[in-house]
Order: C-alpha cells, then sequence, then structure tokens
C-alpha cells in the first residue's frame, strides 16, 4: 500500500518531529514517500529517511510529474502536521489532495494548525478540504473551532481535536551525540527570521529577545548559550546574529543544528531554560520538563500556551522588555496526557489506511 506524506520538511526541527512521528510506527505492507516543499537531500540525510526506505520527492517545476504520479497511485495522503491554513501562502497541499482524492485516496489532515483566513480564497481552500478529507485532526481549539464554523455541516466524527504530533515520540529515550564540552549549565535561544512579521522592527525583536536570554542567565548565575538554528533555510542569519552578539557580551556560546533533532531535543533536556520565538523549541520544553519562554509572533504560539496552560511562558509582542522568565517546572500529568493523545492520533491514522 503507497502512502504520500506532505509537508514543508528539509531542514525545520519542528516539521521534522512531526514527520518522524508519523513514521514511528512499522507496519508491514505499507510503503511511504515523502512530498516535502522543503529541500529533498537534507531531508534524504535523516536516519528515520534513510533507514526505512522512505521515498522523498521535492515539491518543484522539476519533480511536478514524479509527484503527480505518486499522489495519483497512492491509496492514501497525509498532511503531516502543522500550520497549513493561513493567508499567507498556506494551502494545506490541496491540489495533491484533491488529486489524490480523484483517484480514490483517503485524504487525511494530521494534527494541523489553521492560523489568519480572513481571504475568500484561504477559506474556500479550507471548506475544499473538509470535504474531501476522510479525518481531520486539529491540534488546538481555536483550530478546531475555525474549521468547524468554514464548515458546520460535517459529519460527526470526522473531525476531531488532537495535539502536536510532536509529542507522539519518546522524547524520553532520545539520546542524541552531545556537543557540549564539560558539564556546564546553559540555557538555548532560539531566534526566528521575522521580517515582515507585524509592525516592530525585527531587529529590535531580535535584539530585546537577546535581552531576555541575558536576564535569564543572570538570574540562574549562568554564562554559557546555546543557539538553536531551528530551521538551516530560513534563520541562519539570525542565529548567526545571535552568536556574535551574545559572545560579543562575555558569553561562552555553542551551536545546535537543528537538522540534528536528537541532538537538539537532548540539548534541550539539559538546559535549564529555553527561549524560544519557533513553536517546537518550546514544545520539546514543555514534554521534558524544562522551563521555557515562547516569544508571540505567530497565534500558533499563544494557541500553544493556551492549550497548555502555560500563558506565564509566553512573551507578547511589544512588551518583550517587561517580561520576567519562569523558572519553575510545571505538573508531570497533562503533558503525559499529550503525549497519549498523540501516540492514539498517529494510531487511528494508521487505522484509517486500511
Amino acid at each position: 500500500m503507497n502512502v504520500s506524506i506532505i509537508g514543508y520538511y528539509g531542514d525545520n526541527f519542528g516539521d521534522l518531529l512531526m514527520l518522524k512521528s508519523l513514521l514511528s510506527l512499522k507496519k508491514p505492507g505499507l510503503v511511504f514517500t515523502v512530498l516535502t516543499y522543503g529541500d529533498a537531500e537534507s531531508l534524504r540525510k535523516q536516519s528515520f529517511i534513510s533507514d526505512n526506505d522512505v521515498g522523498v520527492v521535492e515539491l518543484n517545476k522539476a519533480n511536478a510529474l514524479a509527484a503527480y504520479k505518486k499522489v495519483m497511485s497512492s491509496s492514501a495522503i497525509i498532511w503531516g502536521g502543522g500550520t497549513c491554513f493561513m493567508d499567507e501562502g498556506g494551502t494545506g497541499g490541496i491540489k495533491y489532495m484533491a488529486l489524490g482524492r480523484l483517484f480514490g485516496a483517503h485524504v487525511i489532515y494530521a494534527g494541523i494548525g489553521v492560523d489568519n483566513h480572513k481571504k475568500l480564497k484561504t477559506r474556500l481552500i479550507l471548506f475544499l478540504a473538509t470535504l474531501i478529507a476522510k479525518a481531520l485532526y486539529i491540534r488546538d481549539s481555536a483550530s478546531l473551532q475555525a474549521v468547524k464554523k468554514i464548515n458546520p455541516w460535517m459529519r460527526s466524527g470526522k473531525i476531531k481535536q488532537s495535539v502536536d504530533l510532536a509529542y507522539a515520540l519518546d522524547i524520553d529515550d532520545t539520546q542524541g551525540a552531545s556537543s557540549l564540552d564539560g558539564t556546564d549549565d546553559y540555557i538555548i535561544v532560539c531566534l526566528r527570521d521575522l521580517e515582515g512579521y507585524g509592525e516592530q522592527s525585527s531587529a529590535d525583536i531580535y535584539r530585546q529577545l537577546l535581552g531576555v536570554s541575558i536576564k535569564a542567565c543572570r538570574a540562574l548565575g549562568i554564562n554559557k548559550i546555546g543557539v538553536l538554528n531551528a530551521d538551516a533555510e530560513v534563520d541562519a542569519g539570525v542565529s548567526l546574529y545571535a552568536e556574535r552578539e551574545l559572545e560579543g557580551c562575555g558569553f561562552s556560546v555553542f551551536k545546535i543544528p537543528g537538522s540534528d533533532i536528537d541532538q537538539s531535543i537532548e540539548c534541550i533536556k539539559k538546559a535549564r531554560h529555553v527561549i524560544s520565538a519557533r513553536l517546537h523549541p518550546a514544545v520539546v520544553a514543555y514534554a521534558v520538563g524544562t522551563p521555557f519562554s515562547l516569544y508571540n509572533y505567530s497565534d500558533k504560539n499563544k494557541k500553544f500556551t493556551a492549550e497548555t496552560h502555560t500563558d506565564e511562558c509566553l512573551i507578547h509582542r511589544g512588551a518583550i522588555s517587561r517580561f520576567v522568565p519562569q523558572y519553575q517546572v510545571g505538573a508531570a500529568g497533562e503533558k503525559s496526557t499529550h503525549k497519549q493523545l498523540a501516540q492514539s492520533t498517529v494510531n487511528e491514522i494508521y487505522q484509517l489506511l486500511n
């Protein structure tokens, strides 16, 4: 049985976590192909791809025919997590999903979120997705309500609230190769390229977020900072900026490549605090019990802290300088529930593939 999984992937830490979660179950007779909007060569280097003979096709003009053939020969086509419907260009792979449905494939949206969708085009695409999908698993309550409002006539049971797919991984058992010298305490900083987001200067935001990291270091008595580059294609510039600025302030700085997801998880586990503009470093920090601070550049970050009842960890836009990091870890019970729900979602998806 041929199954296609569509997503951004490539070198993005969060997308790789969600993809690995979807591929975490081994089921005889399933042949997976990943259709990626990201860099195919980078994705092929991931051990969970190469070790399991998962095919990879990069979605571009040169590979259009190969991608269409894969979709038409698939028994199921899955959108593999993340915010995929939004006015800023998120179409949820609708042309591939619709083509797959036309040729008899089951269409599944797994662990997705919905962001700003005021444009008519976005709303029509989302409505079409609800018509052709066999199942939609939505990762937060606000996105769930948005989808239900777009199509209030969906049959009961077709749409379900889930959680982020990344929770499905056995993160506690992950063992990445450590790049750290000694056992010094450290915090982690993860910036995101914010050019075009909001009215405030992105340079001001980067500077203020680094100010929060310095504040955290002083509070914890730490002089070591790991800079996590969670998307090598998008965030290389801001990560380099963070490294240089923090070194200039006298901190010992080391690099964490987000494309090495096992090493990144291991570093987050051992950190005293994580300060991030990217969502998934905070998701992992929450899952393993590391205190975190998450900048609200996008509603998806605010939705995450709302769902996990960690509003005090959200750094609000326009109020970065007034933010006070939290250094206590919450109770483990809810985190365990998130993991169970994510694993249950992945299991349900595999059952739908029958």
